[in-house]
């Protein structure tokens, strides 16, 4: 199976036409898919409608046909992912037949563990243990292996009653509704593999999201110094301004990791302000060029 920065490179050479802001919008909802037979030739909307919704009584038979393996799916593509949130918030499908289907779902490659990098509480020396903290583990996080069933699961599976009566506006309402929303995953998973690379001679040694009871960050990673960079990945029309910034850093002290610095990703740029801001790491889509290539530098 390819990782998330060689699948994209791949998708990236099938689809050398498209600019970047395209091919991380169209990898988001068709990594997975079989490129051989998708046509990327639109804006981003019209591939979803003419690829997908055009097809969707054909490829609804290429997915699941059981009910509760559907929920499940569901609430891994629309929620927060914990492995254990998908059975909260008045869940019809119970811990003990959910593992049984998520163990069904890892060994058919539908999904796979996201791990968390969160501490189990310690009692201090002395001090009582919190009481929201007693019992208290940490929750790893699911995740689709591909690409496109997230796509599937997020936008498609919850109108199945209307696109099999042909009804589709609903449907594509919700998808331009909701679209940077969904984007944000991928670009968020792509600058954790960015900051990785070689040019950037950052040294680092490990690189993802981080979660932990409280909150979470786009991205943590850990240099080969020890030290960590934490970051903001924002998918949105607007530039980032030197308030995300401050935010971050007040997000930050809540971390018992030793910050060395801050990075921020961006689809549209970054503030004036910003760009003057010394010790800063700023990524612009352009860089994101580097993960076309086939081997560091």
């Amino acid at each position: 199976m390819l990782s998330i920065k060689n699948e994209f490179r791949e998708f990236c050479k099938t689809f050398a036409y498209l600019d970047m802001k395209e091919l991380i919008e169209n990898f988001a909802i068709f990594g997975g898919y079989d490129k051989r037979i998708v046509e990327l030739d639109d804006d981003v909307f019209e591939n979803i409608k003419q690829n997908i919704i055009s097809n969707y009584h054909l490829l609804k038979n290429t997915f699941y046909q059981n009910k509760d393996k559907n929920t499940l799916l569901q609430k891994i593509a629309t929620g927060d992912r914990k492995q254990y949130a998908i059975y909260r918030s008045g869940s019809k499908i119970t811990q003990t037949k959910g593992r049984i289907l998520q163990k069904e779902l890892y060994q058919k490659n539908i999904i796979e563990k996201e791990s968390t990098r969160e501490s189990v509480p310690k009692k201090e020396k002395n001090r009582y243990l919190k009481k929201e903290l007693r019992g208290y583990v940490p929750e790893d996080k699911l995740r689709f292996v591909k690409n496109f069933d997230r796509f599937w699961y997020t936008f498609i599976y919850p109108f199945s009653k209307e696109l099999d009566s042909n009804i589709q506006k609903n449907c594509l309402v919700n998808i331009k509704q909701n679209f940077d929303k969904f984007v944000s995953l991928t670009f968020e998973e792509l600058s954790n593999e960015l900051i990785k690379e070689d040019i950037f001679k950052l040294n680092i040694v490990q690189s993802g999201g981080y979660w932990d009871r409280y909150t979470e960050y786009d991205l943590l990673a850990k240099k080969s110094n020890g030290r960590y960079i934490l970051g903001e990945c924002k998918w949105t029309n607007q530039k980032i301004c030197k308030n995300e910034l401050r935010k971050l850093k007040n997000k930050a002290k809540y971390l018992k990791f030793d910050i060395e610095q801050y990075a921020l990703f961006s689809k549209n740029g970054f503030s004036k302000s910003l760009k003057n801001e010394n010790g800063i790491l700023l990524f612009e889509l352009k860089d994101f060029e580097y993960l076309r290539r086939d081997t560091n530098v």
